[in-house]
């Protein structure tokens, strides 16, 4: 009996998520700081990568500037794939 109860309790609740009025300001807002998260994480690759070459080139690059280069192309991966990752995580 309890359990026919909870079960048709489960089956009449509908759920449709919607966004909140005004929130097409804030969509902007995030779009616009994903966008300017990959310029910078762009941009540090690439200055990593021109002081790699550079101390490749002197003879005084070490495991750490790779790091950094790693580390660098690892942070514009991870901005690539947030929205993606968030959208399957939550739909």
């Amino acid at each position: 009996m309890i359990l026919a109860t909870i079960t048709h309790l489960a089956d009449t609740i509908d759920v449709n998520p919607q966004a909140p009025p005004g929130s097409n300001k804030f969509l902007m807002l995030l779009s616009w700081v994903g966008w300017l998260a990959m310029v910078a994480a762009v941009a540090a690759l690439v200055i990593v990568g021109a002081q790699f070459g550079f101390e490749k080139r002197q003879g005084t690059a070490d495991s750490e500037s790779a790091s950094r280069a790693g580390k660098a192309l690892i942070g514009c991966v991870v901005i690539a794939i947030a929205g993606g990752l968030v959208g399957a995580l939550v739909g």
